[in-house]
């Protein structure tokens, strides 16, 4: 058997780590206004139950006022979210277009992967209708989530009216039963894409033996998920009445902020799956609609999938 070695083993995750890390640090540096000490401060209150955004009691009556009216700790939170709304309409088409630009340049470099099949009659059923409808009800309402979330992203560019407001409510009832399918999903991915090789610093967490790179995209689409989820859930059922205002309102800005971050995130991720999986490799969404792969295929471009059908005795 061949021996690996720590890096080889785990440089998916490293280098992810290092990519992450690098945009991260020039992103909280130099390009946003939060203040870190107050949301790092804010948070641990919150883990134990106080989400009132009040780390401090208020110095005078005016301060008590302000702090009901219009949340506590304001410049802490509320500025970044507008900023960051704001340059989001601005400048999220650049985003996408050079994230874009990078999968054509892969694309260009190394073609696509066209598997060669003499018995297409030998298929192998590596999805059950179950499976698949879960699957295609995900790529449906993502899709969904993200046109109607451009909406709500260049809400100042619509500016209003019954047609913005119908895709923001569609938006909220989608992404609420979306929190079902991503969960289905994601158990299903865990269990039949399996998630990490047995040799792996992360065979802890799952076992199997599938490719470090949908490692890395599995691990994501559960970790962003579980925050699209909970934030998305909590902003659209939490209001502040006049009693609560000041224990709500910040609450929803640092879940709003989690939404925005979470989206950004996922969206690449998914994007990378969908080139890595359907765009770059022949035959992929055919399978997909069916639930059978030709065995040649599975040998060609996922003879771990393959292997882990003959241990099941499905292959």
């Amino acid at each position: 058997m061949e021996s690996k070695t720590f890096w080889e083993c785990n440089k998916a995750y490293i280098l992810t780590a290092l990519g992450l890390g690098v945009v991260g640090f020039v992103f909280v540096g130099f390009l946003m206004i939060m203040d870190w000490g107050y949301l790092i401060q804010y948070t641990m209150h919150a883990l134990i139950g106080d989400t009132s955004g009040v780390l401090t009691a208020p110095a005078s009556e005016l301060e008590q006022m302000v702090n009901a009216a219009f949340g506590p700790a304001y410049n802490s939170v509320a500025p970044e979210i507008i900023r960051a709304s704001n340059e989001r309409q601005e400048y999220i088409w650049y985003v996408f277009f050079a994230e874009i630009m990078i999968f054509v340049f892969l694309y260009i470099k190394n073609g696509r992967v066209t598997p060669t099949i003499t018995r297409p009659n030998d298929t192998v059923q590596v999805l059950t209708s179950f499976q698949r409808a879960v699957i295609w009800l995900n790529i449906g309402m993502i899709s969904i989530l993200v046109l109607t979330g451009f909406n709500i992203t260049w809400g100042l560019r619509s500016e209003g009216g019954d047609i913005p407001r119908i895709l923001r409510e569609f938006h909220e009832l989608t992404g609420l039963a979306w929190i079902g399918v991503w969960l289905v999903f994601t158990v299903i991915a865990a269990k039949d894409m399996k998630g990490w090789r047995k040799n792996s610093t992360f065979r802890h967490f799952l076992p199997g033996s599938f490719k470090p790179s949908k490692r890395v995209i599995w691990f994501f689409y559960a970790a962003m998920g579980a925050a699209l989820c909970f934030s998305g859930a909590m902003i659209i059922t939490l209001h502040p009445s006049s009693l609560t205002h000041a224990d709500v309102i910040q609450f929803r800005r640092v879940l709003l902020y989690l939404h925005f971050g979470a989206s950004v995130l996922i969206m690449f991720f998914i994007l990378d799956f969908v080139y890595a999986s359907a765009v770059s490799v022949k035959g992929y969404l055919k399978g997909l609609w069916s639930g059978n792969y030709p065995r040649e295929y599975l040998e060609q471009v996922a003879p771990d999938v393959l292997e882990d059908l003959k241990k099941a005795g499905r292959a």
